[in-house]
């Protein structure tokens, strides 16, 4: 899904602080990037998901066992981590928010991240300001699980930051997938964790203090752009949006649905499926027109059939407009000739009103007209018609009110 993703920079910020952002189409490929006013910055389409990137200098990282207490009762949790990390913690606890890892669970270890309260309300708020509604919270970094299960996650360097203010980013610091961030000095590269590695070992770099780590640490130092950064933090399982800061169920749920919609139309992974699913539809398309054709040539030729048999029986009509129709009418006509009883003559509506006329029902009236039959003078109540009209329809005739009479005639498509 499309995303605008934005990380301030790691201090009290305003309206007036530069903001760095990226911007993806598909939540896989960097289409923009730069830094800009809240108010500057791209403006969200409709479907784009807005992340806020919280910066690794903000962070602090803690592996912790969870005790046995469920996970959903979110008062009881943060009262437990509270007690939990208040030793190892130099800020009231009361002033910070604590994150859990995606993975976690009730009784197992687990990772947990801490920053202040403040400085994330400041960010959303300016930027709510700005009418750009944040959707996720996530860590510019988070610490990395081993491949398999008691292998060690090798070390990784990145130097980001300003000339002003270099910073170096160790992920898999001790081995076991930490993230420790450090301003990126002279005697950075000194330290055992960095002289211990490889010689070899790249380290990745931001633009802006791109020379500056190759000076300070003395080894291979590859590009990395900034906004490729905030765009593989953004892809991330880990959501600091916990706790006070937490979305409803509601929007997690929209989100989610949304975030796989997306994901299913525009991500690379589910290209074959686009294509095998666009081929289905086009097949079952084909398939109903086909089907449609077919139907209707058969329905074609049926009606030349038709018209046919009327031509030849009654070659005295020179135009065919309804086939059935006109043979019912010329039938008729023939039958009126001859002198024989059609279903619409005078004795036979009359027989079938005879037949079927409630006792003690006499009409006062009598009148024969156009294949129809009008009688008047009966009084009947809704049931007694309804029964009447039933006992007609057996025979192939109609009844209906006509002011104060009942006229009798052939129910359609009834006769020859």
């Amino acid at each position: 899904m499309p995303l605008l993703i934005i990380e301030p920079p790691p201090r009290d910020i305003t309206a007036q602080t530069p903001l760095a952002f990226a911007f993806s189409g598909d939540g896989q490929t960097l289409e923009q990037a730069g830094q800009g006013l809240a108010a500057l910055l791209p403006r969200p389409g409709k479907g784009t998901q807005v992340v806020l990137v919280v910066p690794v200098q903000l962070l602090s990282w803690h592996r912790i066992k969870l005790p046995k207490v469920p996970l959903k009762d979110r008062q009881r949790l943060r009262a437990v981590l509270q007690g939990l990390l208040e030793d190892q913690l130099l800020d009231d606890v009361s002033q910070l928010h604590f994150s859990l890892a995606p993975d976690a669970a009730a009784g197992q270890a687990s990772w947990v991240s801490v920053c202040r309260v403040a400085w994330l309300e400041s960010a959303l708020d300016v930027l709510a300001a700005a009418g750009l509604v944040v959707q996720r919270i996530v860590p510019a970094f988070a610490p990395e699980a081993p491949a398999q299960e008691d292998a060690v996650v090798t070390p990784r360097l990145l130097a980001l930051g300003t000339e002003d203010a270099p910073w170096l980013v160790i992920r898999g610091a001790d081995g076991d997938g930490q993230v420790l961030a450090l301003p990126l000095t002279p005697a950075a590269g000194a330290m055992d964790l960095v002289a211990a590695l490889s010689p070899e070992t790249v380290v990745d770099a931001e633009p802006a203090v791109y020379q500056l780590a190759q000076q300070r640490l003395g080894r291979p130092v590859r590009l990395f752009e900034t906004g490729d950064r905030l765009l593989q933090a953004a892809g991330g399982a880990w959501s600091l949006a916990q706790f006070q800061f937490a979305n409803s169920g509601r929007d997690r749920l929209a989100q989610g649905l949304a975030s796989g919609t997306q994901n299913l139309l525009r991500a690379p992974q589910w290209r074959p499926a686009r294509w095998g699913l666009l081929v289905l539809v086009l097949a079952q398309l084909l398939g109903v027109n086909v089907w449609a054709w077919q139907a209707r040539q058969q329905l074609d030729d049926k009606r030349d059939q038709i018209n046919s048999l009327f031509a030849t029986t009654f070659p005295s009509v020179p135009v065919v407009v309804d086939a059935p129709l006109q043979m019912r009418r010329e039938l008729q006509r023939l039958q009126q000739q001859s002198g024989a009883l059609t279903h619409g003559s005078f004795e036979v509506l009359a027989a079938a009103v005879g037949a079927t006329l409630p006792a003690g029902q006499l009409p006062q009236t009598l009148q024969y007209e156009g294949q129809s039959l009008l009688l008047g003078g009966l009084t009947l109540d809704d049931a007694a018609f309804a029964l009447w009209q039933a006992a007609l329809a057996e025979r192939g005739l109609q009844a209906d009110w006509q002011d104060t009479a009942v006229r009798i005639a052939l129910r359609p498509g009834e006769g020859p």
